[in-house]
Order: structure tokens, then C-alpha cells, then sequence
């Protein structure tokens, strides 16, 4: 190769998708990891308050202050029961994100409350 710039596509999702939309700008660095910690602490400060984990669902309504999914991402080519189906599988998804990371330790379909992870000292620290 002569060293001429390579020039790259923009990444474009092949489909408009609000809920996709909410998903990725939830996990879009840098803050992905700062919300993935914020999860881990609610978990940690829900278990020091109740002796237990948080389910997925009170952690979601700890951490959002507006648990109304279904009507907050604008998504009027759905009906609610789809809505509904897409908030599950997105707070399901995060969920599944967060563990991966080690903010949180969760295995769905096993667990039934989330247990707390490791959570970082350091917000820009590089390491899960």
C-alpha cells in the first residue's frame, strides 16, 4: 500500500429502532461504564438497606426516575404489549452488559436478585 488515507462508511444501523437507539446511547462509552457502575452501587446500597439483592426490576427503578418505558422512547409503530416486550429485553440486555462488566453479578433464568460486583474507585478506569 502507498500509504494513501484508507476512507471508512460511518457506521449506519440498518434499521431506525428507538428501542436500539436507547440501548446503544445507555452503553455508549464513557458512559456505558459510569451507568454500569451507578448500578453496581445501588446494588451494594440495596443490599446494606434490605439484606438482599434488588430484582432487575427495582434496580431499573432505583436507578431511572421515570420507569414509564413504554412511553418515554417514542416508538408509536409498536403496540403497548410490544413496548413492553422491548423494555424486557432491553433492561434484560443491560443487565447481562453491566454483569459482563463486573458491576453487578446476575445470571437470568437463575438468579432472582441481582448481588453486587466489584465497583471502581476510579470512574475513568480502564479495567472491567
Amino acid at each position: 500500500m502507498d500509504g494513501a488515507a484508507i476512507e471508512h462508511e460511518p457506521f449506519v444501523l440498518a434499521a431506525d429502532d428507538p428501542w436500539l437507539s436507547a440501548l446503544i446511547g445507555t452503553i455508549e462509552e464513557p458512559q456505558g461504564r459510569t451507568t454500569a457502575e451507578l448500578a453496581g452501587k445501588l446494588t451494594l446500597s440495596w443490599w446494606d438497606s434490605h439484606g438482599t439483592g434488588p430484582s432487575p426490576a427495582e434496580l431499573f427503578d432505583e436507578m431511572y426516575s421515570s420507569t414509564d418505558w413504554e412511553h418515554v422512547i417514542d416508538d408509536p409503530g409498536r403496540s403497548l404489549f410490544q413496548r413492553q416486550e422491548q423494555r424486557e429485553l432491553l433492561q434484560l440486555w443491560l443487565v447481562s452488559y453491566w454483569s459482563r462488566l463486573g458491576a453487578i453479578a446476575f445470571v437470568p433464568g437463575h438468579d432472582d436478585v441481582i448481588r453486587p460486583g466489584h465497583v471502581s474507585s476510579h470512574a475513568g478506569d480502564a479495567s472491567p
